[in-house]
């Protein structure tokens, strides 16, 4: 019978935990995607969702939460296959990629888009369960904030950016 828990090499020297008991709390940032690149765009927002949400169905990914931030995307899942999860990461990842810089599948723009591998962390259920979801909370907030500025029409979306610009 398989583990319940496993690590998966993702990269040398960095190992990324993952579980089919229990649900992962699943991190994915980008530098690239500020400004007009920024998953809080209006014509990002609804496609990343989409892309997220579809995958997930398709490879039997329970996504419990999502929340994208502007720049980084926060998912709370619960996976039973790992072999399902590692085809996940790889199409979510390049289709989002692929969407934010407007590239067409086989024609690369050569551009490094995610910072690192996809960051995870079990959560036990009950109290980390909870410290999770204020957390996302926390980030939702900080989301809105970012949106407003992005709606706005500012090309940063750091609030403490916004504030030392010179309105002449």
């Amino acid at each position: 019978k398989p583990s319940a828990l496993v690590t998966i090499a993702l990269a040398p020297k960095q190992v990324r935990p993952l579980s089919t008991k229990r649900a992962i709390h699943l991190v994915m940032k980008s530098e690239l995607a500020v400004g007009s690149r920024s998953f809080l765009q209006k014509y990002n927002v609804t496609q990343i969702d989409q892309i997220i949400r579809s995958q997930g169905k398709e490879k039997a990914i329970r996504i419990y939460q999502l929340l994208n931030v502007g720049n980084h995307i926060h998912l709370v899942i619960k996976i039973d296959n790992l072999r399902l999860y590692k085809r996940f990461i790889r199409s979510v990842t390049g289709l989002i990629a692929r969407h934010v810089l407007k590239a067409e599948r086989g024609m690369p723009k050569g551009i490094k888009f995610w910072i690192a591998r996809p960051f995870t962390r079990i959560i036990s259920w009950g109290r980390d369960y909870h410290y999770i979801q204020r957390y996302m909370e926390k980030n939702k907030a900080q989301s809105c904030v970012r949106a407003a500025f992005v709606d706005w029409g500012f090309s940063v979306t750091d609030p403490s950016a916004v504030l030392c610009l010179n309105t002449g």
